[in-house]
Parts: C-alpha cells; structure tokens; sequence
C-alpha cells in the first residue's frame, strides 16, 4: 500500500454510497485523489467518514452557488453531511501535504469540517471548477492552483518529518519512536513535536490509521478477499487480531467481517 510518491487513501462507504461517484487518482503530486459526486436533493446526504490522516477539500456546486469546506482526518468512524441537491469535487490531500488557508493550522481542522470563503485559494477558481465539464478538467485546474500555492519547504523540521513519515510507510505502521530516535539522532520527544505540528495528530495515532488503512486497502484486493483475517491482520501490520478488531471497530464502525460483508453487498 505504502508507495514511494506516496500513500492509497480509501474513505470506502463514500465511495460505495455516493450516486455517480468518480475518482482520479493524483500520484506524486502531493494529492492523494480527486473525486466527485452528486447528493441529489431527496437521496442518501451523509455518509461514514474513516480515519486516513489527511485533509479534504470539497466545492459543494449549485446553479446558485459554490460551497467549499476544508476537514481534517477523522479520529475514529464519523457522519460526513451534505447539502442535498449538489454535486461535489472533492481534493484528499497527502498526509503531511495539505494546502491551509494562511488563517488556519493544522490542529484547527482535525476532527472537524470548516466552511471557507471559495475565494480562498483564488478568486475565481471555484467558479471556474464549477463550471468545468468533467472531473479530469475540474483535477487539472485545482492542481494548478496547488503546484503554484503548496510551499515544498526543504528545513531541517520538514525534512525530518518526511523521513519520519516514509518510515512509517515503510514499516507498516509498526516502527516505534524510539528506533525513529535512533535512526534520526533526535529525541523521542522532539520526534513527537515536529510530527504534531505538522499533522496535528501524533506519531503512534498515524500509525494506528496507516495499518488501519493497510487493512482497508488489502479487503479491495482480489487475490485477499478469500484470505482468512488472521493472514490480514498480520500483513496490514498488527501484531496480534485482538489489536486489530479494537481498532477497526472504532475506526470503520464495523466489525471486519461485517465490512468485508458491506463490501460484497452494500447496504440499501
């Protein structure tokens, strides 16, 4: 799952439930994914959000108006609401890779939606994204506007939060702080500090949602839907399945086997 541009990031119930839902992936950008769909004005207008570590931009267009909110990772299973009757082109942001209002920081949006002025990253980009004809034309204009705007910063602080992160890639989820100290030649502590500051949650958390991810991810895949969970929960990177079910519980509001079930029946 873990590749070297970056991260596969699934929010599956929005994908599954959401009407004409499309997605493109970003790879090597610093964007995950961009995505669409439409929440007609008397159907499904809220759908369970899982945590990834990332941050979420959506335009919500309307013949009247564009909307446009900015959320961080959820920290366990959560309702993402809709205003009914729009469609929606989403941007997920890489973790650690989010492009924020100068006016907010990270912490402001973990575990929350906050609604932004839509002339925020440009005047004129929402308008120009809602009028757009198809989401590959929609991908092409916000990329822009990000290549322009996202400071790629190159200081000590940064650099080490990247190596911190690939690690993190790397290892599954399952490297400790403690090696991190060691390989980098920083304290614990400091480690921590950095990470926070830039993803607004903490090191051991992330890694919690990136084998959680792992987890996710593997269940899409042909070749494992026929595999026993002992044989997921170790290759997503679990040490053991009692850790496993606690955690996927909370963060997917189901029981794996209730999920894989979910995924091969979706729910009226």
């Amino acid at each position: 799952m873990a590749q070297q541009q970056g991260l596969i990031l699934l929010q599956p119930y929005l994908t599954l439930e959401a009407q004409h839902c499309q997605r493109i992936p970003q790879v090597g950008t610093g964007i995950a994914e961009c995505y669409e769909f439409t929440i007609p004005a008397n159907g499904q207008d809220q759908f369970p959000a899982v945590p990834d570590g990332s941050v979420d931009l959506v335009f919500g267009m309307s013949k009247q108006d564009v909307r446009l909110f900015i959320g961080g990772t959820v920290l366990q299973m959560k309702q993402w609401c809709f205003d009914p009757g729009r469609t929606y082109f989403g941007v997920r942001f890489q973790p650690g890779k989010s492009l924020l209002p100068k006016d907010l920081c990270i912490q402001d949006v973990v575990n929350a939606d906050l609604e932004l002025q839509p002339s925020v990253y440009g005047e004129g980009l929402a308008e120009k994204i809602a009028t757009a004809d198809s989401l590959q034309a929609r991908s092409q204009l916000f990329l822009q506007t990000y290549l322009q705007q996202f400071p790629e910063l190159t200081d000590t602080r940064h650099n080490l939060e990247r190596y911190v992160r690939r690690r993190i890639y790397e290892t599954k989820g399952t490297i400790g702080i403690q090696n991190l100290a060691e390989e980098t030649g920083y304290s614990a502590c400091y480690l921590r500090r950095v990470f926070e500051q830039i993803h607004g949650i903490s090191p051991k958390l992330f890694e919690r949602f990136i084998r959680f991810q792992n987890m996710l991810y593997l269940m899409e895949q042909q070749e494992w839907q026929s595999q026993k969970m002992d044989a997921l929960c170790f290759e997503s990177g679990y040490y053991d399945q009692s850790h496993m079910m606690k955690d996927f519980k909370r963060f997917a509001g189901r029981t794996p086997e209730q999920y894989r079930k979910f995924r091969l029946q979706p729910e009226e």
